[in-house]
């Protein structure tokens, strides 16, 4: 584990599952995905472009300076710019993450 590993967790059952890991990667510019091996036991692929393998999913494409990455629904579940101001203004986290 790194510091700048985050836990990525499905909240759809009675008890939250541990779906896998997200590591910062490109300094920052990205987001990979490892599934955890419980959830590769017994889970489900998040999208087509993460099916249930044990390997570390890399963004697809080129990184930006400018826009962070991340793998498939990943991507999709993290706020955009809008969502990222809101937040920032509203909670004024210590340290970014996205």
């Amino acid at each position: 584990m790194r510091l700048d590993d985050l836990f990525l967790w499905y909240l759809g059952d009675d008890e939250p599952r541990y779906v896998g890991t997200l590591k910062l990667i490109a300094t920052g510019k990205g987001v990979s995905l490892h599934y955890d091996t419980r959830w590769l036991a017994s889970g489900f692929a998040l999208s087509e472009d993460l099916p249930l393998v044990d390997i570390e999913f890399l963004p697809a494409g080129r990184l930006s300076a400018n826009a962070a990455r991340a793998v498939g629904a990943v991507d999709d579940a993290h706020p955009d710019r809008w969502g990222e101001k809101v937040i920032r203004f509203v909670d004024k986290p210590k340290r970014g993450s996205l």
